[in-house]
């Protein structure tokens, strides 16, 4: 099972240090301000004044975090807020807490994070802090200053290629912030789900043959557009009818269905959108398929379709966001195993199909024979 690249709060995070704490939160918020319409962002902080007053045995008396091992949720009306009192939280719960968030900006002065962006400020030398710049990605330059610190040049072996900006080029470091959020997208993969029993058709579905070639290979042809790999996802007794050169991953989570299917993908790579469709689909083309894909939204859970019937997501010609892996485990441990639900119940870019009558499922010998008639036709 593969690990997911993850920081200690999200999969895309962006630090900032070198600068005082106030100038950093400065920061932040105008980031915010300016491009919260595009990403879902969130700001990590220490905050220590409550605290210790708490740990002295002040504060207001109507905290409740003066009680230990308490937890109050509160409906802000335009916000929920939740305060737990916790010394100590693993670095597996803020993922958790953070994990809807796109990208997550940090005071990096008193918090790690994967990628950093460094303040070049006299006022706070970093010679002594130089172990916290693990993968700076932008350098700025605080009022007045002009050159970059030899302690800088010495610990950054490519400093001379990173882009330098004045801290009060708000403008540009807009910019940069968007062409950091393209560079780390993740990449689609494709995955066809042919791993179901076919009861009713009485013969492997994905075997079918409406376009000259099986079902499996015609989806897989159709993802391979879109997609950096496209794999099968199939179930034990199928997997042992392929070749080496085709790409597959076996059902892990045995008898659940599309879940155990995405689930399996995810295990294989987090890192990861899935695009999953199902074998069963015959009328479905380019068409909707482009459509799809022009519109993801990466700050969402999922990107999908309304069903045929205009009522309920789509969930099998979906894309899922790599943030879909622990909420599929979370839905699968509150005993739901069913991808719409999950759908259902999140926050997903939701579509219109150009053609809905492109989702018919062909379950049966009779819908088969149809099918065949309809699309000979076309």
């Amino acid at each position: 099972m593969a690990k997911p690249s993850l920081g200690d709060y999200g999969r895309i995070e962006l630090g900032f240090l070198g600068t005082s704490c106030s100038t950093i939160q400065k920061l932040a918020q105008q980031i915010i301000q300016h491009l919260s319409a595009s990403y879902k962002m969130a700001y990590v902080d220490a905050d220590h004044k409550e605290g210790d007053e708490l740990l002295a045995g002040g504060g207001s008396e109507d905290s409740l975090m003066q009680f230990a091992d308490v937890a109050e949720l509160r409906d802000k009306i335009v916000f929920k807020r939740l305060d737990r009192r916790q010394e100590q939280v693993s670095v597996f719960e803020q993922r958790e807490w953070l994990n809807n968030q796109e990208l997550v900006l940090i005071n990096a002065n008193h918090f790690k994070a994967k990628d950093q962006v460094l303040v070049i400020d006299p006022k706070k030398p970093m010679d002594k802090k130089l172990a916290k710049l693990t993968r700076v990605r932008l350098l700025l330059l605080q009022e007045g200053q002009t050159t970059i610190p030899d302690c800088i040049k010495t610990h950054i072996p490519n400093w001379e290629e990173l882009p330098v900006l004045k801290i009060g080029e708000t403008d540009k470091i807009f910019s940069f912030v968007n062409e950091f959020m393209e560079e780390s997208r993740p990449p689609l993969n494709g995955l066809v789900l042919i791993g179901g029993k076919s009861s009713r058709m009485n013969r492997d579905k994905s075997d079918l043959t409406y376009h000259e070639k099986s079902q499996k290979d015609h989806v897989s042809e159709l993802l391979t557009t879109y997609c950096k790999a496209v794999y099968l996802s199939c179930n034990s007794d199928q997997d042992l009818n392929f070749d080496a050169s085709q790409l597959t991953i076996t059902d892990k989570l045995i008898g659940m269905g599309p879940m155990g299917g995405l689930i399996s993908a995810f295990m294989e790579n987090p890192d990861v959108a899935w695009l999953s469709v199902a074998c069963d689909l015959p009328f479905l083309s380019h068409k909707t398929l482009d459509f799809l894909i022009s519109n993801r939204n990466p700050s969402k859970l999922a990107t999908c379709f309304l069903d045929s019937e205009g009522k309920f997501p789509e969930p099998l010609v979906t894309i899922w966001e790599p943030r879909a892996y622990p909420v599929l485990f979370r839905y699968l441990s509150q005993g739901y195993s069913c991808p719409r639900k999950v759908l259902i119940n999140s926050d997903v870019a939701l579509l219109q199909a150009p053609d809905k009558e492109e989702f018919q499922n062909i379950n049966d010998p009779a819908s088969y024979e149809e099918a065949l008639k309809v699309l000979k036709n076309q």
